[in-house]
């Protein structure tokens, strides 16, 4: 096999084309936790790099455990079509974890003992996480995680403005994990026995995630519940029109129709990070260092505004690195 061939092969296995998605849980968090504003560029990169290595050694973890089935059912999968032993994954996964504690120990020690929980939730994930309910709770309990690991680096460091004392920022945590959790009660049923089944567990979920995105424009990080701006409310809208459209349609599911809500549910991930980015603008009529918050702000739009760009740089690397 070339080195190009097992360059994409490894790419494929980590889940490239989800590095985005990844990235921008720590941003968000970050700008929660620091009123919008990023700094200490050093540590901020430490950060992102350690949810990366934990994400995508949990990836390859992932399809480790599941090499067995996946000769079943997923026989183009790079391990069971042999483009990468199952030995060398192994090892990469347990690296790309360990290296993820590593990185977070020189941000701050506690960051490190964060992060070693992530870490434990991410390997409970890939080696016990099955089933149609522990699943999913435990891959929410991860997502959440890794934004609150952006949350709490703000606050241990006092990055941007963390001295306003973002109260309701875990709100946004507890938030994601109800909405990773509901999207994963829907992709669960890709794998269904049966060709069709009952659409009430679907709506229920996709229903519930619906009203998560519709829910954080009227959130701020700082001011808890508050009047949503017209702008971050129209992003939440388009975000739940689609998932609202597959809570109306009639009769029962198939499993094509599980995929295609997954995957609607999935790409929004973004926009909740953005949406949650969006809500950390400092707190109205603030002046923090002499400068109005309205102008503070704007470091809040500028992460909302990366984030966002996540999604045409998803799309790119799917075309290289499918995410299945």
């Amino acid at each position: 096999m070339s080195a190009g061939a097992r360059l994409l092969a490894w790419g494929r296995l980590a889940r490239l084309s989800l590095a985005p998605s990844a990235l921008a849980d720590v941003a968000a968090g970050l700008a929660l936790g620091g009123a919008g504003a990023l700094s200490a560029a050093r540590e901020t990169a430490l950060a992102l790099a350690a949810s990366a290595c934990v994400y995508h050694g949990g990836m390859i973890l992932n399809d480790w455990a599941d090499r067995d089935a996946d000769r079943v059912a997923r026989a183009d999968r790079p391990l069971p079509a042999g483009l990468i032993a199952p030995r060398t994954a192994l090892l990469a996964g347990l690296a790309l974890v360990a290296a993820s504690i590593a990185l977070a120990s020189l941000v701050t020690p506690r960051a490190a003992l964060w992060m070693t929980g992530l870490a434990a939730l991410v390997v409970t994930y890939d080696f016990v996480g099955r089933g149609p309910v522990r699943g999913p709770l435990l891959l929410g309990a991860c997502r959440a995680a890794n934004l609150g690991f952006g949350v709490f680096v703000a606050r241990e460091l006092g990055l941007g403005y963390a001295e306003l004392a973002p109260t309701f920022a875990p709100l946004f945590v507890g938030l994601y994990f109800v909405y990773v959790a509901s999207v994963s009660m829907v992709a669960r049923l890709e794998d269904a026995s049966s060709a069709e089944f009952p659409s009430a567990l679907p709506r229920l979920a996709l229903g519930a995630a619906s009203l998560v995105l519709l829910s954080l424009p009227c959130w701020h990080a700082s001011e808890g519940w508050v009047v949503p701006h017209w702008g971050s409310l129209g992003l939440a809208a388009l975000g739940a029109v689609g998932l609202l459209r597959e809570v109306a349609r009639s009769g029962p599911w198939k499993r094509a129709d599980a995929e295609r809500a997954t995957g609607l549910g999935l790409r929004r991930l973004l926009l909740f990070s953005a949406l949650a980015a969006l809500a950390s603008v400092p707190a109205r009529g603030v002046e923090i260092d002499g400068t109005p918050s309205l102008v503070s702000g704007t470091h809040s739009l500028a992460v909302a505004a990366a984030i966002l760009c996540g999604f045409p740089l998803s799309f790119a690397l799917r075309r290289v690195f499918p995410p299945s």
